[in-house]
């Protein structure tokens, strides 16, 4: 699947971060490391989009992560149905990334 847009997050530093949003269902053949957020994204009646933060992790290989996204028991009672990908190779930098975020923005699912 596509990509349906872009998004800023910032973290609690201050950084901002540009993610690619997919649909949750989007399958990954990159073997890729990102920071990737899960979202439920809701279109207003004036055509802007919001998106609820669900959860952060990190991965080196975005590719293995669709098994645990689709068995959440968190995703779904929060009506998941985006996932948004940070690219970024270095492991230490992702992990910084990562906590930033969670400093932030408290995902509800980070911590079941």
């Amino acid at each position: 699947m596509s990509r349906i847009g872009t998004i800023d997050f910032r973290g609690m530093t201050g950084h901002k971060y540009t993610f690619n949003v997919y649909p949750l269902k989007n399958h990954f053949s990159k073997d890729k490391g990102a920071v990737y957020v899960v979202t439920r994204r809701i279109v207003k009646a004036d055509g802007l989009v919001d998106h609820n933060l669900l959860f952060v992790g990190t991965t080196e290989n975005i590719s293995t992560v669709q098994d645990m996204v689709e068995k959440s028991a968190c995703f779904t009672r929060e009506h998941a149905n985006c996932i948004c990908t940070y690219w970024e190779d270095n492991s230490a930098t992702r992990v910084k990334i990562n906590d930033d975020l969670i400093n932030h923005y408290h995902p509800p699912c980070n911590y079941e």
